[in-house]
């Protein structure tokens, strides 16, 4: 993929992670001081959910490991709500008084249907180092 296709899948992942944290902070789930600490929430959880969510998602699916099973996998999405409520404490540790979160399950529910929504309608493919684009084959045709 090339390097300026791979920018602007960034940009539009960051940018529907921005409308959904403005979509939360409308409904009154979260709140944030001005403008420039909306810019900062934004880049905060987008580093968040770039380096520290994937670890915390780890440990809490080897955790909750027997749920998992029990829940024959639809516990997954309970997984998913608290590592997304766990990034968001953490940028709310970060920033300090300037951001608040008012509903803890709410907001990270929100922001993540929001900016799922948003990537979804846009067609984004999200950018991931492990997930490569299968080698096309130079046969494709299936000799009879």
């Amino acid at each position: 993929m090339e390097p300026l296709r791979r920018l602007l899948i960034v940009l539009l992942e960051w940018a529907s992670l921005a409308l959904g944290v403005f979509v939360a902070a409308r409904w009154g789930l979260l709140t944030y001081k001005d403008l420039p600490t909306f810019a900062a929430v934004v880049l905060t959880l987008g580093v968040l959910n770039s380096f520290v969510r994937p670890l915390v998602l780890g440990v809490l699916l080897i955790v909750s490991l027997p749920i998992l099973i029990l829940t024959l996998g639809f516990g997954y999405y309970l997984v998913i709500l608290a590592a997304n409520g766990t990034v968001l404490f953490l940028a709310d540790t970060i920033l300090g008084a300037d951001f608040t979160v008012r509903a803890w399950v709410l907001a990270p529910l929100t922001i993540s249907v929001v900016s799922w929504l948003l990537t979804a309608s846009l067609g984004i493919e999200q950018v991931k180092p492990w997930k490569r684009p299968p080698a096309g084959r130079k046969d494709d045709a299936i000799d009879v």
